[in-house]
């Protein structure tokens, strides 16, 4: 664990005192945080605890920021090899956090949502770019392969720990709710919220700027075409949701 000066310097006069007071100084809390109830008693002592608390949220947020900034330009890298899919991740992250904030969650469940949407398509670093980007109609043995992105970005983030919690929105944005699409052919509220949630926002940005089969469409026209496809390939109540947000004045470009 890193400990920067001023942190340390606190934490010996937090020592000096317990010596002082003929008590049993301990450095436990230097490098596990189970221990940290050894020293939240008696004045100062209670004060040095305050101080460790505040330095420990204070470095956690720190390495949430890099964490965050290394998977956007993570995404960022996905997105380079899909001639069509720039700002893709962007804009998705800006409307799940919208979402999230609309359904109550906790900010750290919105933190985890954010992070979901950058790389939900994680899996494409899986799919050949001349795929990615084919105007034409896909083969079957394209198609399979686009259809693997979902559980090749879930086996990618299982293996890193602190990632896990997003899997979800990796492996379920494709399932549909009349149980059409894959990886598992879920249907209704089998599908995980997060994978529903992720599902109606992707085919919405989706709808809204080109694919190299076909050009954007305008906003008001994607948004009847959600309402048509509720019940059907989305979450009735999750497109409701998304649109009252998009109401309330979230961007679109």
């Amino acid at each position: 664990m890193d400990i920067d000066d001023t942190f340390l310097k606190r934490y010996i006069s937090y020592l000096c005192i317990r010596i002082k007071n003929r008590q049993n100084p301990s450095l436990h809390s230097l490098f596990n945080r189970k221990e940290d109830h050894v020293y939240q008693d008696e004045g100062n002592s209670k004060a040095m605890y305050m101080l460790y608390e505040a330095h420990e949220f204070q470095r956690f947020r720190h390495l949430q920021a890099r964490y965050l900034g290394i998977i956007t330009r993570l995404s960022m890298f996905i997105e380079m090899r899909d001639l069509f899919a720039t700002g893709h991740t962007v804009r998705i992250s800006r409307y799940a956090v919208a979402v999230a904030k609309a359904l109550g969650w906790r900010r750290e469940k919105i933190e985890e949502f954010e992070i979901g949407a950058h790389l939900h398509d994680i899996g494409k670093l899986c799919v050949t770019e001349s795929v990615l980007n084919k105007a034409g109609r896909l083969t079957l043995q394209e198609i399979r392969q686009i259809r693997r992105h979902t559980q090749t970005g879930a086996s990618l983030l299982m293996r890193i720990d602190f990632l896990r919690p997003v899997i979800p929105y990796v492996l379920y944005h494709h399932e549909r709710y009349d149980g059409n699409g894959y990886p598992f052919r879920m249907s209704g509220r089998a599908i995980p919220v997060e994978g529903r949630i992720m599902a109606m926002i992707d085919a919405f940005d989706a709808m809204i700027n080109p694919r190299p089969y076909r050009k954007a469409m305008p906003a008001d026209s994607a948004i009847e075409e959600l309402n048509k496809q509720k019940g059907r390939q989305l979450d009735p109540d999750v497109v409701d949701i998304f649109i009252e947000v998009l109401n309330k004045g979230v961007a679109t470009a």
